[in-house]
């Protein structure tokens, strides 16, 4: 997992001893838009795909695999999901429960604070990704300067991928 690279053998120790296993069966929710953001999944074997709400119904927004990592952010705070997570297949998964991971910070354990890091990192650069989607967009102004051109569901589709914000 990415997010434990940095971790040498008695760290990652530490983050295996908080660490669930949990099996989803296909076709089930692992977690719904607007539930309590409460720890961290890492995708172990299977397929999920992230679906969001918006005006138009459902929208698919990344099929994701073994070693995905959702919901980092919840280790750290107490946001909703932003997301819906459903499993295309049987799932394996190893879940941190978020206060367990709490809790090693504020024992200033190395794990969870070389995880911090790692945390940070990948946001650092989904907000550059984020960045470069905006000056895309703006390029997409007609000259006149006065509208946008409108972008297809295709584009919209690809947006999200790009912008990789799959903290759920």
């Amino acid at each position: 997992m990415a997010l434990c690279r940095a971790l040498a053998g008695a760290e990652l120790d530490a983050i295996a001893a908080i660490a669930e296993t949990r099996e989803i069966a296909a076709g089930m929710e692992l977690f719904r838009e607007g539930d309590p953001g409460d720890g961290m999944f890492l995708v172990v074997s299977g397929t999920i795909d992230i679906v969001k709400r918006g005006p138009r119904g459902e929208r698919p927004l990344a099929r994701l695999g073994e070693g995905a990592v959702l919901g980092e952010i919840s280790l750290l705070t107490n946001e909703l999901r932003s997301a819906t997570g459903r499993a295309v297949s049987n799932l394996g998964m190893l879940y941190l429960p978020a206060p367990a991971f709490r809790a090693l910070l504020a024992a200033n354990s190395p794990a969870a604070l070389k995880m911090v890091a790692a945390i940070a990192e990948v946001l650092a650069h989904r907000v550059a990704t984020m960045n470069a989607k905006v000056l895309e967009l703006a390029d997409r102004v007609d000259p006149a300067g006065s509208r946008h051109a409108a972008l297809n569901d295709a584009q919209l589709a690809e947006m999200h991928r790009a912008m990789q914000v799959w903290s759920f």
